[in-house]
């Protein structure tokens, strides 16, 4: 899973802002006037290893404070921050932190998953607990074919050597390389027809938009089990709470908002309540 991190580059972008709120708390340092606070000094303990002392963590970090406020304030000085480029790249990080804020907020309203919806899960999902597995495979990645029927002909390969050729001589572009996978990180569907798939036989897999060709080379049984199973199933089932409950807000206010286009840049199609925002911003929510 993802964890919460912010980028020394939002981060700058974020101190940039002078016309902001400032954060609150007791001054810790002046920086030629500007003041770093307690609170500023906290926000970066997001960013702090699991388990360590976070008192003296906080001493570690305050010259790195320091060294930025003071790279902040060179750009204001070269006027960096009265630039459109900076204006348009302080938005996008700063309605980037309310989504992810307005996650953790929600997530302190979802209710705890019950033994029934843990054990439920867990069952429903073999290939992310039990039967997990990883497997090194012989990986080749090409692009999407135009037709149904190129993507079967690809399909009729007995070796990945033998469709490799068969795309060589049709001049398709493609890449080859050794990879990990893990069943927990797979559809429930495509997990269980590569655990089912016999060592070195080719099975063709959607990927991104493209497509792949994957050969079992090794693979290693990596069960979860007992309490780690459930402690997994109840974060997972916690984070799909989360979207569903920030997919709940998007839809809401899509309809009480007035969207409207310039020509030729309105979307196709309908546009989806659990798109890539609301997934990035439950992903950020910190583990509880």
């Amino acid at each position: 899973m993802k964890h919460w991190s912010w980028s020394a580059v939002s981060l700058a972008l974020l101190t940039l802002s002078g016309c902001q709120s400032k954060p609150g708390g007791q001054g810790v340092a002046q920086v030629d006037g500007q003041a770093i606070t307690t609170q500023a000094l906290d926000a970066e303990l997001a960013d702090a290893p699991p388990g360590i002392d976070r008192l003296a963590y906080r001493k570690v970090i305050l010259p790195q404070l320091v060294d930025r406020t003071l790279l902040a304030q060179a750009a204001q000085k070269m006027g960096i921050d009265k630039t459109p480029e900076f204006a348009a790249q302080r938005e996008r990080q700063e309605q980037k932190l309310l989504v992810e804020m307005l996650a953790q907020k929600l997530a302190n309203t979802v209710p705890v998953p019950n033994v029934q919806a843990v054990d439920a899960y867990i069952a429903a999902h073999p290939y992310e607990f039990a039967q997990r597995q990883k497997f090194y495979v012989d990986q080749i990645r090409f692009a999407q074919p135009a037709s149904t029927e190129a993507l079967l002909a690809l399909g009729q390969f007995k070796t990945l050597d033998a469709l490799a050729d068969g795309l060589t001589r049709d001049a398709t572009p493609f890449t080859r390389d050794h990879v990990l996978v893990d069943s927990a990180f797979l559809p429930a569907a495509i997990a269980a027809q590569v655990a089912k798939q016999p060592t070195g036989d080719p099975i063709l897999l959607p990927y991104q938009g493209t497509y792949t060709a994957n050969a079992i080379v090794q693979r290693m049984a990596a069960p979860v089990t007992g309490e780690p199973a459930r402690a997994l199933a109840g974060e997972i089932l916690r984070r799909k709470a989360i979207a569903d409950a920030l997919g709940q807000t998007l839809k809401d206010q899509r309809k009480k908002a007035s969207i409207s286009y310039e020509a030729g840049f309105k979307p196709v199609g309908k546009a989806a309540v659990d798109g890539k925002a609301v997934r990035d911003a439950a992903d950020r929510v910190p583990a509880r």
